[in-house]
């Protein structure tokens, strides 16, 4: 297996050179992203097929990395030019979202746009797999076969003329068809093939939903149900004498102030990981009684002693604990999260707060209540029964069939 720094060449004649898959990532945070495109890519490598993932963030790329995958730094996306209203953040819509990320202003469109198509005609790949990479599908429209996959809330389906609304928190203040024509007058600028709709930002030769359905905002709207989550380890039961609580949060989570405050609070009933966390914010908690892991941990044994998880709302660690059979307490960074956190706690699973509502309080007592549930606690086992057999066919078998059917 190559090294993630060595490059195979390029020029060869394609008919002469192994297949070639190019992995693209855009937007969102964490490791999610570059663990789901992990597993694919390790059984294609196996199978003597060059991958390459060109990547938002090289530092959140460790699990590629690992496996050996030649990275790329992706293009970054420019912040759009202001527009009043920007100090109220949107996320009404996912078009919302794409659009402060910078969609909305050709000036930041248009240099990502030909940055792909350069790295397109550099690494002639015999297929695309986008991961939340809207640009990345424009570029290769017309290309190479493009195959989608994520998660739920980040693949609305293709079809959609218009983006249905994730929240009511706010209204949303971009519009589908406005942003659409933007994005169009960029690609004809380009060379490229222009949008018939903004769910072709979503569209591909294949989709693949890495979600279970209870986690899909879309799923009335699908038309069928997602395809399953891409798993990096097996599950494992509960064990009887599980008792305590894991923590799975990002070190900005960790060290709010009032997170950190009911972390310290719960001290010994702690065992957590908290990926790229900084020394004192180890320390403080580790003077509390917590245990915490700097090296990421197996999630299968790790859950299994657990009585509950409290994490952020991450569909990745949802779907572990929904597997698990523990209950879930949630905090929400942002909209993900929300719609995350919400299904559990509508599923009757977990409880949620969204940390970016200016009066949302939060204390030890409050995980505490869900640790003690035992009503929940059941209901989290009967859900971990319903969803485990959602997984034979095993949902990762079935993207790399599809995978090598594009090949």
């Amino acid at each position: 297996m190559p090294p993630s720094s060595a490059r195979p060449p390029v020029d060869a004649p394609i008919g002469t050179r192994p297949r070639r898959v190019m992995l693209a990532w855009e937007q969102g945070r964490g490791f999610g992203h570059t663990t789901r495109l992990r597993v694919l890519a390790e059984p294609l490598m196996a199978r003597g097929i060059e991958v390459v993932a060109v990547v938002r963030d090289l530092a959140l790329a460790r699990p590629l990395r690992d496996a050996g995958v030649r990275l790329i730094e992706g293009p970054p996306w420019a912040p759009p030019a202001p527009q009043p209203g920007d100090d109220v953040p949107a996320s009404a819509t996912i078009t919302d979202a794409l659009a402060a990320f910078g969609l909305r202003d050709p000036d930041s469109v248009r240099p990502v746009l030909a940055r792909w198509r350069a790295l397109l005609t550099a690494e002639r790949p015999d297929l695309v797999v986008c991961d939340y990479a809207p640009l990345a599908t424009c570029a290769a429209r017309g290309f190479a076969p493009i195959l989608q996959t994520g998660s739920a809330v980040f693949m609305p389906p293709a079809h959609l003329e218009r983006m249905p609304l994730l929240h009511d928190f706010a209204p949303p203040r971009h519009g589908d068809a406005a942003l659409c024509d933007t994005l169009n007058r960029c690609l004809r600028a380009e060379g490229l093939p222009p949008l018939d709709r903004i769910g072709d930002l979503f569209g591909g030769s294949a989709c693949f939903v890495a979600s279970f359905p209870l986690l899909d905002p879309y799923v009335d709207l699908r038309g069928r149900d997602a395809d399953g989550p891409l798993l990096t380890g097996d599950w494992q039961p509960q064990q009887p004498t599980a008792a305590g609580i894991f923590a799975y949060l990002h070190p900005d989570v960790a060290s709010l102030p009032q997170v950190l405050a009911m972390l310290r609070a719960l001290g010994p009933r702690l065992e957590m990981h908290i990926p790229l966390v900084r020394a004192p914010l180890q320390a403080a908690l580790e003077e509390a009684g917590a245990r915490v892991h700097v090296q990421p941990v197996a999630i299968g044994p790790t859950l299994a002693r657990a009585r509950m998880i409290l994490h952020q709302g991450n569909a990745g660690v949802a779907t572990d604990a929904l597997l698990a059979g523990i209950p879930q307490f949630s905090m929400g960074q942002h909209i993900e999260h929300h719609l995350n956190g919400s299904a559990l706690t509508a599923a009757g699973v977990g409880r949620h707060v969204n940390l970016f509502d200016p009066a949302c309080r939060i204390s030890a007592d409050d995980v505490l209540t869900v640790l003690h549930d035992d009503d929940m606690a059941l209901l989290a086992g009967a859900a971990a029964t319903m969803h485990r057999p959602l997984l034979n066919p095993s949902p990762r078998a079935r993207l790399l069939a599809t995978c090598l059917a594009l090949l």
